[in-house]
């Protein structure tokens, strides 16, 4: 037989085994980790960006990675992904000034013009992919008007 005190001693030696190793397990989950991927954005040789009016985004294309979106300001971006492949559009929406009226009559019926600065080929529609990896986090974009 063995003596209570000694029993209780291989118990809690037990116990704290098991709540070890559940921590490593969790510590050790297989959900993807997360990298910082940045770059630059120009557009014919111009920084794409002003505060919150320009949107990059990454969209899986492998089903390894995430979605992610993130503004671009003064030409610059910071985004978190898995690793994987994704297909890159970009948006950049800017006011002209120029006020429009609204056909049907009444206070607070107009507003600013707001035209889209990024071509529609680098929009929804676009083509531009990259590859994520923990050694290829960054990617810059030089896009072209015409």
């Amino acid at each position: 037989l063995i003596p209570i005190t000694n029993l209780e001693n291989i118990m809690n030696k037990l116990v704290y085994s098991l709540v070890f190793v559940s921590f490593l397990a969790c510590a050790c989950s297989s959900d993807p980790a997360n990298y910082p991927v940045a770059g630059g954005v120009l557009l014919d040789g111009n920084s794409v960006g002003n505060k919150d009016d320009a949107v990059i985004r990454f969209e899986s294309t492998d089903r390894k990675g995430n979605t992610s979106e993130s503004f671009v300001v003064d030409g610059k971006y910071l985004a978190k992904l898995t690793e994987g492949n994704y297909k890159v559009s970009l948006t950049w929406s800017k006011k002209t000034g120029k006020i429009l009226k609204s056909k049907i009559a009444g206070p607070g019926q107009e507003s600013e013009e707001i035209i889209q600065m990024i071509p529609v080929k680098y929009g929804a529609q676009s083509d531009l992919k990259v590859d994520i990896s923990a050694k290829n986090l960054r990617h810059d974009f030089d896009l072209k008007s015409k």
